[in-house]
């Protein structure tokens, strides 16, 4: 008897080793809603003061190429915490909840003997809430508070795994910094026209990501002062593009391109600029990887040796989709250092907007311009209608993607690459069209159909929580 015990407690041994938790690494990902790919003071962004973030920079890898999978929250949200392409998640949609099926980090730490905490936005759905110990929502004024006190709290005999979601900068805007940015001195990116509206707006997002930028120094002194900052893995990106017309919900690098910052003095070497392409749906499985945790779910691949060997193997390209965001759309792209192909399914429409930047000053202001005739050729791209069905950009020439060289002749090669990398990767991840078409939710002067109507009406009554309920 006694040596059949000892073979099974044997067996049982080698089966599952005992993982040392006091060596594993704290997990802390803090994500802002709705920041562009360079606004940030430490990709170089001459007005916005970001001092807090820069530092994980400067003490980090700075990442110059790294690429969501949708530039919509909650779909990017749920590819970054499973690993998987929107389409792949259950949740491709706005406001879709996750699937309680999904392995999401939050699932697969906590099973591993982390402690999980999320603090601010959650957009995930009622499901997920079960993989997490503690969560916290808040308004994006109170993320610190709010994150401070779920370390504080937390207990002290396991890792932790932290989302620190801000709602910052997505609008509404509002708050009045002590010192607000100077909307004479904002950069008025090209796809945008100059206009006093849009200009005001942007300022006040700019003050947004400042705001942010003060929480995130309140939470890294909170782990200096218990002296975790350098044990924890940190990383730091958004969810998609700013929330300005022809940026988020938009496959070009004005949508899908976010900045990535790591953090990690035991595995990250500091002040690196990293320029390999890497994807949104690769975090997780490089989580993972550091914190030696095990998946066998997810279709990201580990950048962990680029944060140790800057020019190692990586990517030859990304690949992102666009899906129903208020409006109804079935988009995809891929990416490779140079080139970029989009694939409009639905091109009889116009490229158009998402329904908060509609109701805004600076669509007004867009349309002040549009009637006025001033807009570029760009700009005007957003009403087209009908659009192509492809459009191809030479980024090295073009790169905010206006002039589409798909017909040109002396692309022709490079074209037809780029269609079979994204042919491939579609049947690769069993991504199909739907059979039928989500309607509008919308009417393009941004009131709600009626179909839409109910849901409307109660996250007026309910705010933020009605996302659950959707």
């Amino acid at each position: 008897m006694r040596l059949v015990l000892a073979l099974a407690l044997l067996a049982g041994c080698a089966g599952s080793p005992r993982r040392n938790l006091n060596t594993s690494p704290n997990v802390l990902i803090l994500i802002a809603d709705d920041q562009g790919e360079g606004d940030l003071g430490c990709y170089g962004h001459r007005v916005l003061r970001t001092p807090n973030i820069d530092r994980l920079a400067s003490e980090g890898t700075r990442f110059d190429r790294a690429f969501l999978t949708i530039s919509s929250c909650s779909p990017s949200r749920a590819s970054i915490l499973t690993g998987r392409y929107p389409h792949s998640t259950g949740a491709p949609d706005l406001h879709q909840p996750l699937p309680a099926e999904q392995k999401t980090l939050a699932r697969i730490l906590r099973a591993a003997g982390w402690h999980t905490m999320a603090a601010g936005k959650w957009h995930l759905g009622a499901a997920e809430r079960a993989n997490w110990d503690r969560i916290e929502e808040c308004p994006g004024k109170e993320t610190a508070e709010r994150a401070v006190k779920l370390l504080a709290e937390r207990p002290r005999d396991k890792p932790f795994f932290f989302w620190v979601a801000s709602w910052d900068p997505h609008r509404p805007f509002g708050e009045v910094l002590p010192n607000p940015h100077d909307p004479q001195q904002i950069v008025v990116p090209p796809y945008l026209p100059d206009h006093p509206l849009i200009r005001m707006e942007i300022a006040q997002y700019y003050d947004k990501i400042e705001r942010f930028d003060r929480h995130v120094g309140e939470i890294l002194a909170e782990l200096e002062r218990q002296g975790e900052l350098d044990r924890t893995f940190i990383v730091y990106l958004s969810d998609n593009g700013m929330p300005f017309p022809r940026a988020k919900t938009t496959l070009y690098d004005s949508g899908i391109r976010t900045p990535l910052l790591v953090r990690y003095p035991a595995g990250v070497k500091a002040g690196v600029v990293q320029r390999q392409l890497v994807s949104s749906v690769d975090l997780a499985p490089t989580i993972l990887d550091v914190a030696e945790v095990p998946q066998d779910s997810m279709q990201g691949q580990s950048f962990r040796t680029l944060l140790k060997i800057p020019d190692g193997p990586a990517r030859e390209a990304v690949y992102a989709e666009a899906n129903w965001h208020d409006y109804a759309q079935f988009t995809r792209a891929v990416r490779t250092p140079r080139y970029l192909l989009v694939r409009n399914y639905y091109w009889e429409k116009p490229l158009w907007n998402s329904v908060d930047s509609i109701n805004s000053v600076t669509w007004k202001g867009m349309m002040e311009m549009k009637q006025a005739g001033r807009l570029s050729a760009g700009q005007a791209f957003l009403f087209q209608e009908p659009r192509p069905f492809e459009e191809f950009y030479d980024l090295r020439e073009d790169p905010y993607s206006f002039k589409n060289v798909v017909d040109d002749p002396g692309y022709r090669e490079y074209v037809a690459g780029l269609r079979t990398l994204l042919d491939n990767w579609r049947v690769d991840t069993h991504d199909v069209m739907p059979a039928e078409r989500k309607p509008d939710g919308w009417t393009r002067d941004g009131v709600p159909l009626p179909h839409n109507q109910p849901w409307y009406d109660r996250y007026q009554k309910e705010g933020k929580s009605a996302f659950d309920k959707f």
